[in-house]
Parts: C-alpha cells; structure tokens; sequence
C-alpha cells in the first residue's frame, strides 16, 4: 500500500514539473517568448526593454518591450529594426561606467 502511495505521489510531482515548467525558484526550462513580432514600434513607446541572451533554457536571443500602457511584446530579434535597437543598445552599455 505505501509503495502504491509513494509512486502516486512521484507521479503527480512528475506531472507538476512538467506542466509549470520549474525546476527550482526562479529556473525556468523554456522561453520566455511563445510567439514574437517583427512589426516596427517606435522607441517612444518602450518603457522598459529586456534582453535575454540563449542559455541553457532557451536557444534563442529573446528581446521583450514593456510598453508605457504596461502590454508585452516579444519582438523577433533577426528583424533588422530590432538588430539596431539591440546594436544602440551594447554601445550604451559600454559607455556607462
């Protein structure tokens, strides 16, 4: 009977870990993009831009605009619009301190 319980119960772990996809706090074992656009938005818009290099998770770049209306965009980062954005973006980051 506790082995019946026990393999219930790895079961419905196995499944949990599979479903949430979480490995740990704070570990995720996939992207974070579902689906990504190429359309243009203009950088007025933005209020917060975040990217994401590949990892051992996700194996692709994955660049994500927070908007000023709080929506999230995944944008598509082989669209020669964001490649500039991205290439603006490391030369900031090289020149602060």
């Amino acid at each position: 009977m506790k082995t019946h319980v026990m393999i219930l119960l790895l079961g419905i772990v196995v499944i949990w870990v599979a479903v949430e996809g979480s490995l740990g706090p704070g570990i995720q074992s996939r992207c974070k993009c579902i689906r990504t656009t190429s359309v243009f938005i203009h950088p007025r818009r933005y209020r917060h831009i975040d990217v994401f290099p590949r990892n051992l998770y996700c194996r692709r770049m994955e660049i994500i605009i927070t908007l000023k209306n709080k929506k999230v965009v995944c944008i598509n980062p082989v669209t020669p619009w964001v490649k500039k954005i991205v290439v603006i973006l490391s030369k900031q980051r090289q020149n602060v301190p």
